[in-house]
């Protein structure tokens, strides 16, 4: 099923998600033209550096418990074996990313521990695309597909970025984007920067000038469509950091950046329900001040991890985050430290703060209809 974006909302084959066209005949009609999602960015990870020992123990920081090694297949079709689960669940959307994410047990790292370290990237210091990565990529969003879900794919994430030339960036941009056109994907969300309010970007990707780069974005694709006569549809856009998810940050977003993007995809981290609150009526505002048109907002990373407790077993998003974004007609995602550190051995249902989650997306979502895939086969039969 295609996504689209319908004024504020979502859709999939042009009925709003969460409908019993798109699967879900029996979800809370409030959830109708959201995307409940996730952030598990480490789905295609691996890590190119010869030692994986980085807490100087003499192991592999990514073994995993019954081999004692590191596979990033396994990796990849563990995670590609819970989607259904996640779809079961309700949860029909998640964040993938070429440059993973923080794949540590706690963030920040354990101390003198860090990300940049790590060479876990997609990309090429060039920006030509790593065919490993890709296939693994690949193969999530082809089992996504099957399974009538709508990933969010990331670009550029802050830990890894630098390991990408500065003037390469732009050709970074054009492979990956060409890469998912000519794959057949359609209909997917872009999250180019994840947390372009940071700092730690080469200046092309920062709030003030990232609009460039996403219009990049959509000149491949109007490029590759007038080219091989395709319609194909990428919704664009770059996450801000919690800073700049907050009302006083929010009505300093550059008209730029408004106008170039066509979604809003704030992050809940560390925030207060009333800061929620806030920021979606600044964001409102601000779409009404500087876009040309409605956009959806969805929060695509929300976690309250608490780094003087780096023992506990697990972090998620506030879950009254999830009902202030539901009762103000907005997407949100769960960043939940488990699913996000590697390895991650159980993917649905692991921990106490994974089982919270899915009971409340369950409960809302309701028992979903089998994909659109698996009704084509018995429609066949």
């Amino acid at each position: 099923m295609k996504l689209s974006i319908n004024g504020t909302y979502f859709s999939q084959d042009g009925s709003p998600t969460y409908s019993a066209s798109t699967g879900f005949p029996n979800a809370d009609s409030r959830l109708a033209g959201l995307l409940l999602n996730h952030r598990v960015v480490n789905g295609i990870f691996d890590d190119l550096n010869e030692s994986h020992d980085y807490d100087g123990d003499g192991t592999d920081d990514w073994a995993y418990a019954d081999t004692g090694a590191w596979d990033p297949d396994r990796n990849t079709e563990m995670f590609c074996a819970a989607l259904a689960g996640w779809r079961e669940r309700g949860v029909i959307a998640f964040t993938i990313g070429l440059q993973a994410g923080n794949p540590f047990n706690t963030c920040p790292p354990p101390k003198g521990l860090s990300p940049k370290d790590i060479d876990c990237g997609a990309f090429e210091p060039d920006g030509s695309l790593r065919p490993a990565f890709m296939a693994r990529l690949r193969r999530v969003l082809d089992r996504a597909k099957a399974l009538d879900m709508a990933p969010i794919v990331n670009y550029f994430y802050q830990g890894g970025v630098h390991r990408i030339r500065e003037e390469y960036i732009g050709a970074a941009i054009d492979n990956a984007t060409l890469w998912l056109l000519e794959h057949g994907y359609d209909g997917l969300i872009i999250d180019l920067v994840n947390e372009c309010g940071s700092a730690a970007y080469w200046p092309c990707l920062q709030l003030d000038a990232v609009h460039e780069m996403l219009y990049r974005v959509k000149d491949n694709v109007d490029l590759y469509n007038t080219r091989t006569r395709n319609t194909r549809t990428f919704y664009v856009g770059a996450s801000f950091n919690p800073r700049w998810s907050v009302a006083e940050k929010l009505a300093e977003v550059p008209t730029s950046f408004v106008r170039a993007v066509d979604l809003l995809m704030p992050h809940g981290n560390h925030l207060t329900t009333q800061q929620i609150r806030n920021g979606i009526e600044a964001m409102r505002t601000r779409i009404q001040q500087a876009a040309r048109q409605p956009m959806p907002i969805l929060y695509n990373e929300d976690i309250q991890d608490t780094p003087d407790d780096p023992e506990a077993q697990d972090n998620g998003g506030d879950l009254a985050h999830f009902d202030a974004c539901l009762e103000m007609d907005v997407s949100w995602g769960n960043l939940i430290r488990s699913q996000q550190r590697v390895p991650c051995e159980v993917w649905v249902d692991g921990t106490n703060v994974q089982r919270s989650w899915f009971e409340r997306t369950s409960a809302l979502a309701g028992t979903p209809k089998p994909p659109h895939s698996v009704l084509k086969l018995y429609y066949r039969i």
